[in-house]
């Protein structure tokens, strides 16, 4: 193959993608062929083409009443069984690596599982503060933690209260939020912001800053947090790991689908 065919698939190939961007994106969930082709800059004769292998291998069906096309939901099994068999934690190490390396921290990536934080991945920092991790065996409670926090700020009342019933507000340090009321000021500004700070509420000389990570869905699926002793975190250095985080917190997310509201989706 000359580099001219290459080029040439390559371009089918985009062209082959865009039809099916485009065709997820019509809220009538059908459109007729003109349209499609007027939509997409291209040949009626060209579109048509790619519908009809489409049509072939499953993804794309005509209603043999009105001639309209539609996406079948051959593409919604194959989206399924990539979520499910998709490299979570792997794909995200990566800015595990970036937050240590930039800040020379201790960076973790957690998941909420049972209404606990799990710390499914850490990157070495400083040695004393993976020991930290270690003290607290990986698992920590949701309102003491900083990622814990940016889970809570999506529960609906009903749900926070339901973490309160069954988890409690234990107090962990004199920093906990141990009132419900005050707690929900806390989210309240965590939604807001679009981070958390963990201010010595798990463990007393340790702050931790964290941001979410979502998916197409818009939904938390992870968060991601750098870990220090308050000693080295003043209000500047805060705040630069902070704008630091939420910009790689977007890039984190785009890897799992979401699209930014420049993008025409949903989210803060």
């Amino acid at each position: 193959m000359n580099n001219h065919d290459s080029i040439n698939k390559n371009q089918s190939l985009k062209k082959a993608l865009n039809i099916l961007e485009i065709m997820a994106d019509y809220k009538e969930g059908s459109a007729r062929l003109q349209d499609i082709a007027q939509d997409l800059g291209m040949s009626p004769s060209t579109v048509l083409r790619f519908l009809n292998t489409f049509i072939e291998y499953g993804y794309i069906n005509q209603d043999a009443l009105t001639s309209r096309y539609y996406l079948t939901l051959k593409l919604a099994d194959l989206g399924d069984r990539n979520r499910r068999n998709y490299p979570f934690h792997q794909a995200l190490r990566k800015f595990l690596k970036e937050i240590a390396s930039t800040f020379n921290e201790s960076a973790s990536l957690c998941i909420e599982s049972n209404m606990q934080m799990v710390y499914i991945a850490t990157e070495d920092g400083p040695s004393h503060m993976l020991q930290t991790l270690s003290r607290i065996g990986r698992i920590a409670p949701m309102h003491a933690t900083g990622v814990g926090k940016l889970y809570l700020a999506e529960y609906a009342d009903s749900q926070l209260r339901g973490y309160v019933d069954k988890m409690g507000l234990k107090r962990l340090t004199d920093n906990t939020y141990i009132k419900l009321e005050t707690l929900k000021e806390e989210l309240n500004s965590i939604r807001q912001q679009d981070y958390a700070i963990d201010n010595e509420e798990c463990e007393m000389g340790i702050k931790c800053i964290a941001v979410p990570i979502r998916d197409y869905t818009g939904k938390i699926v992870a968060a991601m947090s750098l870990s220090a002793p308050i000693t080295r975190l003043n209000a500047h250095r805060t705040m630069e790991i902070i704008l630091y985080l939420k910009e790689l917190s977007k890039r984190a997310s785009v890897e799992l689908g979401w699209k930014s509201p420049i993008d025409g989706s949903m989210l803060n």
